[in-house]
């Protein structure tokens, strides 16, 4: 319920005061003492006499330019005591809110004029404290999170080694001959320890991603070389279903990257694309060089995803269909383990898709090598940081009604790529955007998503269609 305006506190409290009497100095004092003064030279000194009349009237011109220098002078010393009582408060609060925005919760303020500008820098004050504590309460707990789930995972996998290697031992008959049933059920057994070993070792990678503990060793590589030996490692498993691959690379010389992270990246996304894809279709990996970085994408022609699994597609444990992942296998991880990969070179990975004709996975990998790793956040859901940036371009391109407009389509599950694309289009069509900030308005939503390239790729086709005389 909104509170009833307090009249007492606005009439008489401190900032309110300052400015009635600056509006009484400005606004009424000297005008009045101005007019005054010029008056009373005007009818008691006025002779007709011309050589009087003329030293009269220079009087009166000095008396004038006296009076605009005092106003001057005047306005200097007010303005000065605005600066101080008003201008300066604000900007200092300015200042400290843009860095309490980037997250530096140790800014304080330090306004002493002793009015409602100084409860207000005590409030800032106060409410910096708080989300430092918390800052500091989540840090540890971050922390506490990367260690369980670091001795966890090692505490785990511990046991899994030698039981795996007892289980090996008696399906090899090493103890003696099984019967039919005794070796299903030890093939079941060894098929959970495998799945219960990958999961252990996802975590364990989950967790040096985390902690910037992630090994690269970079060194001058083929591309080609890469994603050919990928391709020969992944078409046993796509022979099973009768699937082509069709690859096209651009010709670039060797680049220092990490060939062994490049191909587990591949390898993900290229067994997914398996997974979800029909019997006998094609899966098409690309390698594409552009201004400072090498894009590659895995596009295939299976069941699609739906805008709302686009933006969650990459957080953990998220099943884009929960029976259908059942079904074929898979923890959940293995695209969260991708985005962490990537993200850690400074590169971007992102999907295009629609619901029943196929996805497209793109990922980024930079010319120059990154050789300080940074710890990336991974078990925390990425939507609700894409969302909120959404949600901020919204605003920037249509005000406050951005905000109802946003979660009207968050609520219809439409905060895809495509989606948002078609909306921006809608409102061009209706003129309720203007070319140029529509094109702006796409440029931003494809930054969220990852998509700097397709801007850089656009610009060169263009070019290239310029030099060729196309228009």
């Amino acid at each position: 319920m909104k509170e009833p305006l307090d009249l007492k506190k606005f009439f008489f409290g401190r900032i309110n005061a300052k400015l009635t009497l600056l509006f009484l100095l400005v606004g009424v004092v000297t005008p009045c003492i101005g007019i005054t003064y010029i008056y009373l030279i005007a009818n008691s000194f006025i002779s007709q006499n011309p050589e009087i009349f003329l030293q009269q009237q220079m009087f009166l011109n000095v008396t004038v330019l006296i009076i605009i220098i005092l106003i001057a002078v005047n306005s200097i010393i007010l303005r000065f005591i605005i600066s101080h009582s008003f201008t300066k408060p604000i900007w200092e609060l300015h200042k400290a809110a843009q860095e309490l925005e980037k997250g530096n919760f140790k800014v304080r303020t330090n306004i002493t004029t002793n009015d409602e500008f100084t409860q207000l820098s005590d409030t800032f004050n106060r409410s910096a404290l708080a989300f430092s504590k918390m800052d500091e309460e989540r840090l540890q707990l971050d922390k506490a999170k990367a260690e369980f789930l670091s001795i966890t995972s090692h505490e785990l996998r511990t046991p899994i080694t030698p039981l795996k290697a007892q289980l090996q031992m008696l399906q090899q008959e090493y103890f003696g001959k099984l019967t039919e049933k005794q070796k299903e059920s030890l093939k079941i057994i060894l098929r959970n320890t495998e799945r219960l070993n990958k999961i252990i070792e996802d975590f364990l990678e989950i967790s040096r991603i985390e902690a910037a503990r992630l090994k690269f060793t970079f060194r001058k590589t083929n591309i080609h070389e890469i994603v050919n030996e990928t391709i020969k490692f992944m078409e046993g498993f796509a022979a099973e279903k009768n699937i082509k691959f069709v690859v096209t690379t651009d010709e670039f010389p060797d680049i220092e990257v990490d060939p062994d992270r490049i191909s587990q990246v591949l390898r993900n996304l290229i067994h997914n694309a398996i997974k979800f894809s029909p019997l006998g279709s094609i899966i098409e990996i690309r390698t594409e060089i552009k201004t400072n970085h090498v894009q590659f994408s895995v596009k295939d022609q299976g069941i699609g995803l739906k805008s709302e699994d686009q933006i969650s597609v990459f957080e953990p444990f998220y099943q884009v269909d929960g029976g259908l992942n059942r079904k074929l296998g898979g923890t959940g991880l293995g695209l969260t383990i991708c985005r962490g990969i990537i993200e850690a070179q400074k590169g971007k990975i992102w999907v295009e898709s629609k619901s029943g004709y196929g996805s497209t996975f793109y990922f980024t990998i930079p010319l120059t090598p990154v050789y300080e790793i940074e710890p990336i956040k991974m078990l925390f859901s990425q939507k609700t940081e894409i969302e909120k940036k959404l949600q901020d371009q919204f605003m920037v391109a249509l005000g406050p009604i951005g905000i109802v407009e946003f979660n009207e389509l968050r609520n219809k599950h439409a905060l895809s790529r495509e989606d948002l694309f078609q909306y921006i289009y809608f409102l061009e069509d209706k003129s309720i955007l203007r070319q140029e900030h529509a094109n702006e308005f796409k440029r931003n939503i494809g930054k969220i998503f990852g998509e700097e390239c397709q801007k850089e790729e656009n610009e060169q086709n263009n070019e290239g269609m310029k030099k060729r005389g196309v228009r």
